[in-house]
């Protein structure tokens, strides 16, 4: 992945920020491999809100920089960190093909109606 990622951790167990940091890795590439020539950065926050506490308490941010100067963002909490981190990252999947759907219909619209063939018929889209 070519993507240049990010990726903070704020939280008071430093020795699991590597394996965090490994798997975040991994998720992203999945969610972000179709659509990797639109993202020129992506940001990972990943937070333990309650600290010690127990509860839902991590919680996984996500910025995405888009190459045309847009930006998506999203975020997912859950008790694990390993669970918000793929919550997030299938969210930021999501968006990103909601994104790439709304600039094809727009290319699409202001491209004008165009004409195709078909034994003999002439379909108009």
């Amino acid at each position: 992945m070519d993507t240049q990622i990010e990726f903070l951790v704020r939280s008071e167990q430093s020795h699991t920020t590597e394996t965090l940091r490994e798997y975040a890795l991994r998720r992203l590439s999945f969610a972000v491999k179709r659509f990797e020539h639109r993202v020129r950065q992506v940001t990972v926050r990943l937070v333990d809100e309650n600290g010690p506490r127990r509860g839902v308490d991590s919680r996984c941010s996500i910025t995405a920089d888009l190459v045309d100067g847009g930006q998506l963002f999203v975020e997912a909490t859950a008790a694990w960190p390993f669970a918000a981190i793929t919550l997030a990252a299938g969210r930021l999947s999501e968006a990103l093909r909601r994104d790439a759907d709304r600039h094809a219909v727009h290319r699409a619209r202001s491209a004008g109606p165009s004409r195709h063939r078909l034994e003999g018929h002439t379909l108009a889209s």
